[in-house]
């Protein structure tokens, strides 16, 4: 890989996936001799088509699937056909498709979602 070394990061997510900052300088011996893993964190955070992940790891921009994506996209799944259904069966549904803990899927799905009572509706915020 040629050119600047935010392009050559940016590659390496793009092709690797998520890493850590010290996993990036230790794919380029140029970090090494600059600071390593504190420089390689210093590029990322400046770069906007670099995002942090939310576990520490850094990913291209679009390429991270995050908490609140997969949640959104698991909730769109089990809306499927309905304008609104009760929350505690949407937060149960997305928590088993998911993995998450359910108080973390409520969280998401409130802010996320319109909520009414005990009812959330298929309408972004």
């Amino acid at each position: 890989m040629t050119g600047p070394i935010t392009s050559k990061i940016r590659d390496f997510l793009i092709d690797r996936g998520p890493a850590t900052p010290e996993r990036v300088a230790e794919a380029f011996p140029e970090l090494t001799d600059v600071g390593g893993a504190e420089r390689a964190l210093l590029l990322m955070r400046l770069d906007p088509t670099i995002e942090r992940t939310g576990d520490e790891m850094w990913a291209a921009r679009g390429t991270a699937i995050t908490d609140d994506s997969r949640v959104r996209k698991a909730v769109e799944k089990f809306f499927d056909g309905r304008r609104g259904v009760p929350l505690a069966s949407a937060v149960r549904a997305v928590a088993n498709e998911t993995g998450l803990p359910e108080h973390k899927v409520r969280e998401l799905l409130t802010e996320q979602f319109v909520v009414a009572g005990t009812n959330i509706f298929n309408r972004r915020r």
